[in-house]
């Protein structure tokens, strides 16, 4: 989960406290944190081939949410956020170049992405059958609650 990710322990740990915080079921909540990440998110929409890359692209400047520039990759996306590219033709033909050479067809259910505005909406929270990773979070958990 910290390598998919990109998360070193502490981060990992501090969302798994946060995940157990809420109410729900905590391996759920663990991955919808994870997966409102933003750099998750531009990941999803094709603005990068890795969550790595996502990472670079959201600390160099250009992503904007809201209409607002977030250069934060841990930031949280909620409901109806927009995800956008920065008005700079640079960026542009960054996102334009990754899209055309995007690993995954089909966006997942609680992302919207409009091609011709190159922006994603972000529906609702993503539920388990939308994440990829094979991976039982209840592991995880368990080990992280001994601390």
């Amino acid at each position: 989960m910290k390598f998919n990710y990109g998360l070193t322990e502490s981060q990992l740990f501090q969302y798994i406290k946060e995940a157990r915080r809420r109410k729900g079921v905590t391996g759920l909540i663990l991955f919808q944190l994870l997966e409102m990440r933003l750099d998750t998110i531009c990941f999803s929409l094709g603005f990068a081939s890795t969550i790595a890359g996502a990472r670079q692209i959201v600390n160099h400047g250009h992503v904007i949410v809201n209409g607002k520039l977030v250069n934060i990759a841990s930031f949280q996306c909620k409901p109806n956020d927009i995800i956008g590219i920065k008005n700079k033709t640079s960026s542009k033909n960054l996102i334009q170049t990754n899209l055309k050479t995007k690993r995954f067809a089909n966006i997942p259910s609680h992302l919207m992405f409009n091609e011709t505005k190159f922006e994603g909406t972000v529906n609702d929270y993503c539920r388990r059958e939308d994440i990829l990773l094979d991976l039982n979070e209840l592991l995880v958990i368990e080990y992280y609650s001994r601390r």
